[in-house]
């Protein structure tokens, strides 16, 4: 370890999930990090546990070993903090949905936005549309404004293609046929 360099919170915390912490001028192996900032800002912004949970997500994930970045800490970190619903879960369900995600696939497409988008913003806007698409509901206590739904029906529509509020009520009307198809073998 570089705990003469290194907050030792951060040490700690990397060292509780034995992620060893490289110098900036290598690059990192599975299992080791170069982003001593990032989880320092992390602690200093929202709290240890909150680094935790982040880093939880992606040193305990499935295949998510080798992703201990700047931007995957702060996507991970900004969906958490957006989207209470997950924590609320439970604490073992977090990483099991973090692990139904292609991340590593999509920390590479989002580096192909290098220099032009912040990669953090840009794989947290990913993970939420992947997130949202597993749930096909709001993530967040927010639902979107209906105007702003109307403008995207229309534009679908201009496009040829289904609106989203049209798309919803066919999976309402699919559920509850389904529900009336039950009630039916039941009796």
């Amino acid at each position: 370890m570089l705990a003469r360099y290194v907050d030792p919170r951060v040490d700690a915390l990397y060292g509780e999930f034995d992620v060893e912490i490289v110098p900036k001028g290598r690059y990192p192996k599975e299992g080791q990090t170069r982003a001593v900032c990032s989880i320092r800002r992390l602690i200093d912004n929202h709290g240890a546990e909150h680094a935790r949970l982040v880093l939880c997500v992606l040193a305990e994930g499935r295949g998510n070993h080798a992703l201990i970045e700047e931007s995957s800490l702060m996507a991970v970190s900004d969906l958490l903090l957006a989207c209470p619903d997950l924590v609320e879960q439970g604490m073992a369900a977090v990483p099991e949905v973090f692990d139904a995600i292609p991340l590593g696939a999509y920390i590479a497409i989002v580096n192909e936005l290098r220099g032009r988008v912040h990669q953090g913003h840009a794989l947290a806007g990913i993970l939420y549309v992947h997130l949202r698409r597993l749930r096909e509901s709001s993530l967040t206590a927010k639902e979107t404004i209906r105007s702003r739904m109307a403008k995207a029906d229309a534009s679908e529509a201009e496009k040829g293609r289904q609106g989203f509020t049209k798309r919803q009520r066919r999976r309402e009307d699919i559920i509850a046929l389904g529900k009336r198809m039950l009630a039916v073998k039941a009796s």
